[in-house]
C-alpha cells in the first residue's frame, strides 16, 4: 500500500515538456453565476492544469424554465460564460425529479451537448476529454468522445460510484464508462479499491490523485496562545452522511469530562434544525456555534482562529476541508471514512472509526491534551507537498500525456500491486 508520502512524491513528478495540449472538461458540477461555489474541486483542477492544457468546458445543467426556478427559489443557469478566460458552455438537458428514468440522462446530456462539444473540440484542438463523475456526466463524455475518436479520462469522486450501484441499469452505465476510459482517476485509495471490487475496474488504468485547494486562501496561520476554551472547528454540508450528530454527541461527552471546549459548525443543509435541537437536548447549545455557509476569506479566518479540526463523516470520497485545515497548520481528528485515510497520518492528527461516539470523544480529548506536540508548520508543508495546485496539476498532466502517448500510466495501481 502506498503511503501518503509516496502519493505526494507522485504528485510532485513533473511531466516532460511536450508542448501544450487541448482538452475538453465535461462536468455537471462546475461553478456558474448562480452557484459560484458549485463543483469548485473541478474548477480547481482546471486551474491547476491550465499552464499545460488549453481547456474548453462543458457544464450541463438540467432544463428548467427560469420562472419555475424562481418560484422554487432554485438557482438558474444557461448559455455560455467565461471562467477566468476559459469558455464554459452550459448546455441544458432533460431530467425528471427523484431520478425518474435516470438511466436516460446520459443520452439526454450527450444529445443536448453535441453541438457545444463539437465546437469545444475545434476551439482548443482537443486531443482528449476529461469527464468528472462516472454517471451521468462521465457516461455522456464517453458517448461524445467516441463520436470524434478521442480518448477520455474520467475522475471518480465517490458518490458517483456508491449511489449508482443498486440499480442494474445505472450499474451497467458506470461499469462501461470505467471500462472504456483510457484512464480512471480516483480521489482516494478506498474508492479505487471499492471500484476494482464492485465494477471490475482495471488497476492498470487506475491512478489515485486527490483534489487540490486554494493556496492563496489557505496557507500557514500563526495561532497565538489564548485563554479560554479550546476551539474545535468542523466544515461541511449539514447532511446525514457527514456525521454531525455523532460529533455533537462526542462533544457532549467531552464537555461532560470537564474539557473546556467550544465547537463551530460551518456549513448549511437539511439537517441544521435537527442538529440545533440535538445540541439543545445534549445541553451544549451555549458551546456550539452554527456559523452557516462561510466562504472565501471568512472561511480562512475560521480555520485561523481554530485549535483543532474535526471531520466526523460516515463516508467521504476525499475531504477537501481536511486538506484546507491542514494547509493552515491545524491538526485533525477525522474518521476512516475513505478519503481522510490517505490524507491524515500520525504527524497531522488522529483517525477514528466512523459513527463511533465514544472513540471520537476520546480522540478529541487526546488531541486536545497533546495538541502542543503537533508541528503546525510541518502539517502545512505536508498538505502543500501533496495537494497544492502544482502537485495535483503535475500528476493530472502526467496522466493526460501518458494517455496520449498510449503507454502505461505512471503510478497506476497495477505498479503497486505488482
Amino acid at each position: 500500500m502506498a503511503t501518503s508520502q509516496q502519493l505526494g512524491r507522485l504528485g510532485m513528478m513533473q511531466a516532460p515538456d511536450s508542448g501544450r495540449i487541448g482538452g475538453v472538461c465535461f462536468a455537471k458540477l462546475f461553478p456558474n453565476p448562480a452557484e459560484p461555489f458549485r463543483g469548485l474541486f473541478v474548477a480547481d483542477q482546471v486551474r491547476a492544469t491550465r499552464t499545460d492544457v488549453d481547456w474548453s468546458v462543458i457544464a450541463p445543467v438540467p432544463w428548467v424554465p427560469e420562472w419555475v426556478a424562481d418560484a422554487l427559489h432554485k438557482p438558474f443557469a444557461k448559455g455560455e460564460d467565461d471562467f477566468e478566460g476559459i469558455r464554459v458552455a452550459r448546455t441544458r438537458h432533460a431530467v425528471l425529479p427523484r431520478r425518474l428514468l435516470y438511466s436516460t440522462v446520459a443520452d439526454s446530456m450527450a444529445v443536448s451537448s453535441a453541438r457545444a462539444f463539437k465546437r469545444a473540440v475545434a476551439e482548443v484542438d482537443a486531443e482528449f476529454v476529461h469527464g468528472h463523475e462516472l454517471y451521468p456526466a462521465g457516461a455522456a463524455a464517453r458517448r461524445l468522445a467516441a463520436r470524434v475518436g478521442l480518448p477520455y479520462v474520467v475522475t471518480m469522486h465517490g458518490s458517483d460510484l456508491y449511489l449508482n450501484l443498486d440499480t442494474p441499469s445505472w450499474r451497467r452505465e458506470i461499469t462501461r464508462t470505467a471500462a472504456d476510459a483510457a484512464a480512471v482517476i480516483c480521489v482516494g485509495r478506498r474508492l479505487a479499491l471499492d471500484a476494482i471490487s464492485e465494477i471490475g475496474l482495471d488497476p492498470a488504468r487506475t491512478v489515485i490523485i486527490g483534489n487540490t485547494y486554494d493556496t492563496e486562501l489557505f496557507g500557514p496561520s500563526v495561532r497565538p496562545a489564548h485563554d479560554g476554551p479550546v476551539r474545535l472547528l468542523s466544515v461541511g454540508r449539514l447532511s446525514p452522511e457527514k456525521g454531525h450528530d455523532v460529533l455533537l454527541r462526542a462533544f457532549s461527552q467531552l464537555v461532560g469530562r470537564g474539557v473546556d471546549a467550544e465547537l463551530t459548525l460551518v456549513g448549511g443543509g437539511a439537517c441544521e434544525s435537527q442538529l440545533r435541537e440535538l445540541s439543545m437536548a445534549l445541553g451544549v447549545t451555549d458551546r456550539v456555534r452554527f456559523a452557516g455557509v462561510v466562504i472565501g476569506t471568512e472561511l480562512a479566518a475560521e480555520y485561523a482562529r481554530a485549535d483543532l479540526f474535526v471531520l466526523p463523516s460516515l463516508s467521504e470520497g476525499f475531504g477537501v476541508a481536511v486538506v484546507e485545515a491542514m494547509a493552515t497548520g491545524l491538526p485533525v481528528v477525522a474518521t476512516r471514512s475513505g478519503g481522510p485515510d490517505d490524507i491524515v497520518d500520525d504527524a497531522s492528527g488522529l483517525l477514528v472509526a466512523p459513527g463511533d461516539v465514544a472513540e471520537l470523544a476520546s480522540a478529541l480529548e487526546r488531541a486536545i491534551t497533546h495538541r502542543g506536540e503537533f508541528d503546525s508548520a510541518a502539517i502545512a508543508a505536508s498538505a502543500a507537498a501533496r495537494y497544492s495546485p502544482a502537485a495535483v496539476g503535475a500528476a493530472l498532466v502526467r496522466v493526460y500525456r501518458d494517455v496520449l502517448a498510449g503507454g502505461p500510466l505512471t503510478g497506476s495501481l497495477a505498479e503497486e500491486i505488482a
